[in-house]
């Protein structure tokens, strides 16, 4: 009871982590700017940019690490520590991580507004854009690991259906994260989002074996 209880919390969060980010996405990325007035456009509402892309993330982030956490704790659970899980696990925080750091710099420009009025750094606008953007890049490779380091422990174990594993297939545009831009970044949210309603409706097997000691 403990354990399915636990896997359906792991599920929520997921869902939760998925649709609370999507405010973000609705005021734009940081990819789209091309001049310094697309910069200054999309920073046009310091005040609702700061809570679409910082303050709301922030629980994007803390249901995230949370998933995460019960996904690999209940894998492991049935498989063991694999080298798949233990996988999982570094590159799922490596995810998060790079995504925190992708959002803070994209919300320092209008932080610094809000707190300071116009006494902020002029002509930093674009370096902190581009560094956002990177910072995406790169999560966005870490999160096609995870995505798919969690499919083949799906695949091998009965901790969740076997058919859950398809979803590998949405790991395959993070990879091109860098040509391909907010389309994988949408992928890797609809990942965590099927797996956590997965969690949530097909919750662990009681009965599943313990791995062997």
């Amino acid at each position: 009871m403990t354990q399915t209880v636990s896997t359906r919390f792991g599920g929520f969060c997921g869902v939760a982590s998925a649709l609370i980010v999507i405010p973000a996405y609705v005021v734009g990325s940081p990819e789209t700017p091309k001049t310094p007035a697309d910069v200054g456009d999309y920073y046009e509402d310091a005040s609702s940019f700061i809570t679409a892309n910082g303050t709301l993330p922030l629980l994007h982030i803390l249901f995230g690490l949370i998933f995460l956490a019960v996904l690999v704790s209940l894998l492991r659970a049935v498989s063991g520590p694999t080298a798949d899980v233990y996988l999982l696990l570094v590159s799922g925080t490596v995810f998060i991580a790079l995504t925190a750091a992708g959002l803070a710099a994209e919300v320092a420009r209008p932080a610094a507004i809000s707190r300071f009025g116009g006494v902020a750094v002029a002509g930093s606008d674009q370096s902190f854009l581009m560094l956002a953007v990177w910072l995406y890049h790169y999560s966005q490779i870490a999160a096609a690991v995870m995505i798919f380091a969690a499919s083949v422990a799906i695949e091998r174990t009965s901790a969740l259906p076997k058919w859950a594993s398809v979803g590998a297939l949405l790991g395959i545009l993070p990879l091109f994260h860098t040509w391909v831009g907010i389309t994988a970044t949408y992928c890797t949210v609809a990942w965590v989002a099927a797996i956590g309603l997965v969690m949530l409706v097909f919750p662990a097997r009681e009965s599943a074996e313990s791995p062997a000691t």
